[in-house]
């Protein structure tokens, strides 16, 4: 989870010569090499295909089987997909691949197989504070490369299995029910049916968990399970009916991660029950991430494998150390102990969620889920009864979820919190474990958060955000903000604004913009112009604007401790990336250049005007790209940074060679988003000082830099 970079796999080899020399006096020393051992080689094997020579320079020809489809907008979709071959070429092992779909023919389902043409990247991700970790995410999937396909060279449908039937007589049986979705979710594991809307009601009441097939599902009909065969009296028979209804239910399922988890540790304690044994819940749940990391040692990169060991964790200690079995007490317990798990993780948290829990766990347990396990049983034998029984759930369903709604949108109980926030949240829950007799040293992290808070601000920052192949920066004195540019909006549904911008200012509390400045309409600059201005609160429009104050030569004004001057363009030409909206922000000391996209003719004519463009920090025109950042502009802006605004392995191959040679000519430190991730410089002294010189993170944010000086296994 943290070593900054990946060792060579033939580290391995000193690791187990000391771990062979530990293993008599330090055994559990020895256990840790031998767990390392095994984390590094899984690593590079699952790695190793990536090293194959142009992977990543031209399209390849690829076969695998589909695993997973997860339907998008129209023409999108992502598959996740088992590779067998790549251009005829075996593979062993086989590894996984995260496809966006764009074709206007139907995607391949679950379980079929196909060969397509596909160019493959590696499961790069954007870097900045406070949003989604896309790189680890990936590899805690088990996918080592991303790519994209526009359809298929050929097409094998997979055989009709059990599970496929079922699914599409579900499917069928509740295509005219309004609670489709939600049903879907619940019985097959299916959630693509939810809108942003519904995802936002299930962050805000705390109930994400409930809708998403996990140990709660499992451990609920097994449960029931257990308690009809005890009716009669019968250990064994107990162990098999919960047994056997778990099974059923992961099946339905898919049998996906979360399931497996859960069927492992119910195994592993109905084994126990059925033996007469006595393990301890922590013994079970050490064993049980054992076995798991075992198999799978990217598990540890799964954010959802840690919520589901901490919920255990957490109920565990709520019913033995504080006493706690009652349904109540369990909830307060499991709220109050993964507080500061959820609040790192998802940057909030929920004013209602114990409440609500405490209404629909029983709910779920005794009506819901039973109900629908029961239908879902009886789709394939009793067709009939089980459309009755769906048709109950909808009934049931409509008026709940209208209520979650209604309550969601009434009180709007999701509390974001900004990472100082976080911080004070972090400090007051510690305080009491402080203050326990041998717990004395924990005095020492209170403290320095407490530092940590009281820090004095810079004076102003400057953040370039890692927006992928567009623009967006991020300009803020003390909670003021500037936001030059939005960066993009794809036909998938991504979109920067939710990606990137919205949870960064969340992250640095910011709630409001003083300035929203877009520079031209192309769309990687403009692109969630209109989302941002209904998402948030701006003073001041400036730039394209439908309705917003146009961007001309001379317009100057006060902004705090800073003045923005616009130096282009004097007149709208009708060239879009000529016409961009050329900023000059300054302090009287140090300065920053937004340029846009303009080029060569823009930049010789902003020359001619005989402003003063003399800037330390400066935003290379155009992403880098040749077209711009002449030797005379260079030579006028004089600054002693420039950041290059250009996706990683972009395929215009922003910044360009040209560029980056005129830059290094004048002696000018360059920084890449692509490859840094978020640039953030902070205005020190009477220049910038760069936070991060280098991508931050673990390895598995480097990977390019361990490709280009890995040693391919033999």
């Amino acid at each position: 989870m943290i070593w900054p970079w990946l060792p060579s796999w033939d580290w391995w080899i000193p690791l187990a010569c000391l771990a062979g020399i530990s293993w008599q006096r330090r055994p559990a020393v020895a256990c840790l090499l031998f767990g390392v051992i095994w984390a590094l080689c899984y690593s590079h094997w699952q790695l190793n295909w990536l090293q194959q020579p142009t992977l990543f320079e031209r399209t390849q020809l690829i076969a695998g089987s589909v695993e997973t489809v997860q339907p998008g907008g129209p023409a999108a979709s992502r598959l996740i997909v088992r590779l067998k071959s790549l251009n005829g070429q075996v593979l062993s092992p086989q590894p996984r691949v995260l496809l966006s779909w764009y074709s206007e023919q139907t995607p391949p389902r679950v379980g079929d197989h196909f060969q397509s043409i596909s160019q493959l990247r590696l499961p790069h991700g954007l870097h900045n504070p406070g949003t989604f970790d896309s790189a680890r995410w990936l590899l805690g999937q088990g996918i080592t490369a991303r790519g994209s396909v526009a359809g298929t060279l050929t097409h094998q449908p997979s055989d009709n299995t059990n599970r496929s039937r079922v699914v599409r007589h579900i499917k069928a049986m509740t295509a005219e029910l309004p609670a489709q979705p939600w049903l879907l979710a619940l019985s097959i594991g299916e959630r693509s049916g939810l809108e942003p809307r519904d995802w936002a009601m299930l962050r805000g009441l705390g109930i994400s968990h409930l809708f998403a097939i996990s140990g709660l599902h499992i451990g609920l009909v097994a449960g029931l399970g257990l308690l009809v065969g005890r009716l009669f009296g019968n250990r064994w028979g107990a162990a098999v009916l919960a047994a056997t209804l778990a099974l059923g239910y992961a099946w339905l399922a898919g049998f996906s991660v979360p399931t497996q988890r859960a069927l492992l540790m119910l195994i592993l304690w109905l084994g126990l029950y059925c033996w007469g044994r006595f393990w301890s819940g922590r013994r079970i749940l050490l064993l049980t991430m054992t076995l798991l990391l075992a198999v799978h040692p990217w598990l540890a990169l799964d954010h959802g494998f840690w919520l589901s060991v901490l919920a255990v964790a957490a109920l565990l200690v709520t019913t033995g150390w504080l006493g706690g079995r009652r349904l109540w007490r369990l909830q307060l317990g499991l709220t109050v102990l993964l507080l500061p798990l959820v609040m790192l993780l998802f940057g909030g948290v929920s004013g209602l969620s114990l409440p609500v829990n405490l209404i629909l766990i029983p709910l779920f347990s005794l009506l819901l889920i039973p109900l629908l396990l029961l239908a879902s049983l009886l789709v394939v034998p009793v067709p009939m009864l089980a459309s009755g029984l769906f048709g109950l759930l909808n009934a049931l369903f409509e008026p709940l979820i209208a209520g979650l709604h209604w309550l969601n949108d009434s009180v709007s109980p999701w509390i974001w919190l900004s990472a100082k926030a976080q911080g004070m949240g972090l400090l007051l829950m510690l305080l009491p474990l402080a203050l326990l007799p041998k717990a004395r040293g924990l005095l020492v992290l209170p403290g320095c958060l407490l530092l940590w808070q009281l820090l004095p601000a810079p004076g102003w920052q400057v953040r370039v955000l890692d927006v992928g192949q567009g623009l967006s920066v991020l300009v803020t004195q003390g909670r003021q903000a500037l936001l030059y540019d939005t960066g993009n909006r794809f036909s998938s549904g991504f979109n920067m604004a939710d990606g990137v911008i919205l949870p960064l200012l969340r992250h640095l509390g910011i709630k409001e913009l003083d300035y929203l400045v877009i520079s031209h309409n192309d769309q990687d600059h403009s692109g969630n112009r209109d989302y941002l201005a209904h998402s948030l609160p701006i003073a001041r429009r400036w730039g394209a604007w439908p309705d917003g104050q146009r961007c001309r030569t001379g317009q100057q004004t006060r902004w705090g401790d800073l003045t923005l001057t616009v130096l282009w363009p004097v007149t709208v030409t009708g060239h879009s990336n000529n016409d961009s909206c050329v900023l000059h922000i300054s302090d009287g000391r140090r300065s920053l250049l937004l340029t846009g996209d303009i080029e060569a003719r823009a930049e010789q004519a902003l020359l001619a005007t005989g402003q003063p463009l003399a800037a330390q920090l400066l935003l290379s025109p155009h992403h880098g790209s040749n077209s711009s950042s002449t030797d005379a502009f260079n030579q006028a802006v004089n600054p002693d940074w420039v950041v290059h605004t250009a996706g990683f392995a972009n395929r215009w191959g922003f910044p360009s060679s040209e560029v980056m040679a005129r830059f290094k000519q004048l002696g000018v430190r360059q920084v890449i988003t692509g490859e840094q991730g978020m640039v953030h410089l902070v205005a020190e002294g009477s220049g910038w000082r760069l936070v991060q010189t280098k991508r931050p993170g673990a390895w598995y944010h480097k990977l390019n830099t361990w490709l280009n000086g890995a040693k391919p296994l033999e």
